[in-house]
């Protein structure tokens, strides 16, 4: 029975009032906030965040199979995948691609999953959907273009969910875009595109997955859509004849905006949180055509009533004081970072179990964990019998100092030692938090950010934030 076992999701906690967009250049905004990336993240930690939180139940060794969606990707030649399974300490011998070029990037990766899984090919792939989209200051999507991932484990188990079928289309349709050069989201007569294009593709894909497999649309539990704005979605559920009060999975766009290629699987989470055992979803999102899953849950569902959610991860906000601070996370404005020579790659090689898989060491002879990873024990000096040990990513802050004058591009820059549960003890900067959060004795996890660039390359390194 392959399908969904698990599901993570990861919003930013930075948020940006859309009034203040409204009040920097005059004109409309939607109502609500959207999700931003602090500014030391891009699609990749936030995958690798979304990842974590959907791993929390399983071993890492389990996991054979890594699939990346982003439209947004740091890197135009390097593959995230890797990058992703490395900071989540996966096997090296596992399968990683890459999806990308389109929104609808999110479910196809998740659809190639379960064709892993069905054919044999994978026991257990994590879906990382995530997204941190450009968009131009005072562009028509500035205001609705938000931040976020999402990762999803496929398995055979399906502990959530079951893969009952799937259908897509693929037509060229000139939409949003973003080209080769670099800039901002771009996109061309909305409603031209979305009458001719996304009603006519979504209504297309959700209808015959559901008729194909004798679901009727009374029978439908939930539609989980991306969509470009609530109204659209609603006017989706009319072509596809079912009741947009009771079966759409309501739009989260006054809350955190349109994320992208997480978009379909965050609606998918929120949808499968209400979800009784049974009950019959759909997972659809549009890009050049359209494709839509049919899944059906299982018993397991239940479990994600009492757990931290999609409700969570939107509550959990830290508010942009201004529009300026907004455009300076996104380094559009207001450099304020020391350059740095590029990192080697023979050092990085050396030392990616340390810093990237986050091991330390632990003495054979007296049991103290240390970070870095040692040849000699701090504590009773042995040579021998230090054997690498998986640290943990909660702690407390043992102690801490706040700079003032470090170039920063958020003001104060607290730095903390944090005691990990666990063993080991590390020094790192704090990140997505207020001064007063930074003090001796608060709970903390670490989260893997960007540390700052050098030499045309990004440096990733783990970094504090609160509980």
């Amino acid at each position: 029975m392959v399908g969904i076992s698990s599901i993570g999701v990861y919003i930013p906690r930075s948020r940006l009032d859309r009034s203040l967009i409204a009040k920097a250049w005059g004109g409309k905004q939607p109502p609500g906030d959207k999700a931003v990336a602090h500014h030391d993240e891009d699609a990749l930690t936030l995958g690798v965040a979304a990842a974590h939180r959907c791993l929390e139940d399983f071993d890492a060794l389990e996991i054979d199979g890594l699939f990346f969606a982003s439209t947004s990707s740091p890197y135009r030649e390097k593959q995230v995948a890797s990058v992703v399974a490395t900071a989540c300490d996966l096997p090296r011998q596992i399968l990683t691609a890459d999806f990308g070029g389109s929104v609808r990037a999110g479910v196809s990766a998740l659809s190639a999953a379960i064709r892993a899984v069905q054919s044999g090919q994978a026991r257990r792939v994590l879906v990382v959907a995530a997204d941190c989209r450009p968009a131009d200051p005072e562009s028509d999507v500035e205001g609705a273009l938000g931040d976020g991932a999402v990762a999803v484990v496929v398995d055979g188990k399906a502990k959530l969910a079951e893969f009952v079928g799937s259908a897509a289309v693929a037509e060229e349709i000139t939409y949003q875009w973003r080209w080769d050069q670099g800039g901002g989201v771009q996109q061309q007569d909305v409603r031209f595109a979305l009458g001719h294009g996304y009603a006519r593709d979504m209504e297309e894909v959700v209808s015959r997955v559901l008729n194909e497999h004798g679901v009727g649309t009374a029978d439908l539990g939930a539609l989980a859509v991306a969509a470009p704005d609530a109204k659209t979605a609603q006017s989706l559920a009319k072509q596809v004849g079912i009741d947009a009060k009771t079966q759409l999975v309501p739009a989260l766009i006054t809350q955190v905006g349109v994320l992208g290629t997480p978009d379909a699987l965050l609606q998918l989470a929120s949808a499968l949180e209400k979800a009784k055992s049974g009950a019959t979803v759909v997972a659809a999102a549009f890009g050049e055509g359209a494709e839509a899953i049919l899944l059906r849950t299982t018993d397991g569902v239940a479990a994600l009533a009492g757990r931290p959610g999609v409700g969570a991860a939107i509550e959990r906000k830290l508010p942009l004081p201004t529009y300026e601070k907004y455009l300076k996370f996104r380094r559009i404005i207001g450099q304020d970072e020391t350059p740095v020579e590029l990192v080697s790659n023979v050092a990085e090689f050396r030392e990616l179990a340390q810093d990237t898989r986050l091991y330390g060491t632990r003495c054979g002879s007296c049991g103290l964990v240390q970070y870095p990873m040692a040849r000699v024990c701090l504590q009773c000096k042995a040579r021998e019998g230090l054997e690498p040990v998986k640290l943990r990513k909660k702690g407390v802050i043992f102690t801490y100092t706040v700079d003032h004058l470090a170039a920063n591009l958020d003001h104060p820059m607290g730095m903390v030692v944090v005691d990990l549960d666990g063993g080991g003890r590390v020094y790192v900067q704090m990140t997505d938090c207020t001064p007063d959060e930074v003090k001796i004795g608060a709970p903390v996890e670490l989260t893997y950010r960007r540390l700052h660039s050098g030499g045309e390359n990004y440096n990733y390194y783990w970094k504090a934030r609160p509980v």
